[in-house]
């Protein structure tokens, strides 16, 4: 047992009464909607940054700056949201992060300039680092151990679904009818998770509080450690080139919205596939090897997508195999984590979350250098190298979670 973890009667299903099957998955499907929505509102700019950038006359970088300011925020305030609201309701807590969200959404549809869209960003980057952890908490809270693996691979299909359709109709939306009303959409769906949400979700759950041994726990843990670095290497590298997929696919091929929006799609069902295929097989492949492959499968498919990017049929098919290990990843990487320390789901979680974000962080900040050094089309060949590294240091996690 690792350092700060609970005996079996200080669980956090101690004194709450057990959800019928219905309500398991009514449960998990409002998660899931809500991390849909989630993965919408973070990944918004990058589906639309050339008109973000020409409609608040900024340049690429700056305007892919949305990105890194709000990936950077989210992992510093994940863990600190975990550390003092524990005793907080999960109900009300999932709740107010969707309000926050509608309200970050609303500010950057009336937005007048970058200052105050960045500034929204800060919003959404809050409400963002309490949704995804908390999310996952809630699910250790409420659903049995045997099925609390599977259960949160599930709900961060989300993510991928949220390629799938939002990220690529957010860039539509806001080619055929301007980036507002981007915006205004992520707002209308933040409302309806929320009500959905307080609907499902059961009132009155709470979580063990993260005492410093908890986080101890964590931090002094080599497994845990290096599978957090598996999650940071994994974000920098794709976001490396995810943020400027735009406009790095109208220097490449010259496309437009709706031809940006079939490589969205492609990129997305892959992902989703990837993910029920990860949730489907992981409990016989296992996490970590699980991990592996798709970590694997990025690296290829950016390779591919480098190769041929004046090439449409290479560039979906490099689209479709980078697909196949994206939302696998970040879902099975959870999984991993639970597996290794389940009394400390909650810190370590957190502090995947944060390791997303400032992955993706990282990612952006180094492709906006890239695109200043004049290096637009090296961008995904960085991400598939970064991506390799990523998959060798899992293969070192792996022995770390053996012994």
């Amino acid at each position: 047992m690792l350092d700060g973890e609970h005996s079996p009667d200080q669980s956090p299903r101690a004194g709450l009464v057990p959800l019928s099957p219905e309500r398991q998955r009514a449960l998990l499907w409002a998660l899931m909607l809500g991390n849909f929505v989630t993965g919408t509102g973070v990944l918004l700019p990058a589906g639309m940054l050339s008109e973000l950038a020409v409609g608040l006359n900024v340049s690429l970088p700056l305007a892919g700056s949305l990105v890194v300011v709000s990936g950077a925020l989210v992992a510093i305030g994940a863990p600190l949201i975990a550390a003092f609201t524990s005793t907080v309701d999960r109900r009300f807590l999932l709740v107010l992060a969707m309000a926050v969200y509608l309200l970050a959404h609303v500010i950057a549809a009336l937005a007048s300039s970058f200052e105050v869209v960045l500034g929204s960003r800060v919003l959404i980057a809050i409400a963002a680092a309490i949704f995804t952890p908390q999310a996952a908490a809630t699910v250790g809270a409420l659903l049995p151990p045997e099925r609390r693996s599977s259960a949160i691979t599930m709900i961060f299909i989300g993510w991928s679904l949220s390629t799938v359709g939002g990220l690529p109709l957010g860039g539509l939306i806001a080619h055929e009818y301007g980036w507002r009303t981007a915006f205004w959409l992520v707002a209308g769906m933040s409302l309806v998770s929320a009500i959905i949400i307080w609907l499902t979700v059961p009132s009155r759950v709470s979580i063990p509080p993260l005492n410093l041994a908890s986080w101890k726990s964590v931090l002094t843990h080599p497994a845990l450690m290096t599978v957090l670095l598996v999650t940071v290497l994994n974000g920098t590298g794709q976001f490396t080139f995810f943020t400027y997929l735009s406009p790095s696919l109208k220097t490449s091929l010259g496309a437009d919205g709706p031809l940006l929006t079939v490589v969205l799609a492609c990129y997305g069902v892959a992902a989703t596939v990837g993910n029920v295929i990860a949730s489907r097989f992981i409990a016989q492949l296992g996490a970590p090897r699980s991990a592996f492959v798709a970590l694997l499968a990025m690296s290829a498919g950016l390779a591919v997508w480098g190769a041929g990017a004046q090439l449409l049929p290479i560039v979906l098919i490099g689209a479709i195999i980078w697909g196949l290990g994206t939302f696998a990843t970040n879902s099975v990487q959870q999984a991993r984590l639970a597996s290794i320390g389940p009394s400390v789901t909650s810190a370590s979680i957190a502090l995947n979350t944060s390791a997303i974000y400032f992955g993706q962080a990282a990612g952006s900040a180094l492709g906006g250098l890239m695109i200043g050094a004049g290096a637009l089309a090296y961008l995904p060949w960085l991400g598939s190298g970064i991506l390799l590294l990523a998959a060798a240091v899992s293969l070192v996690a792996m022995r770390y979670e053996h012994e």
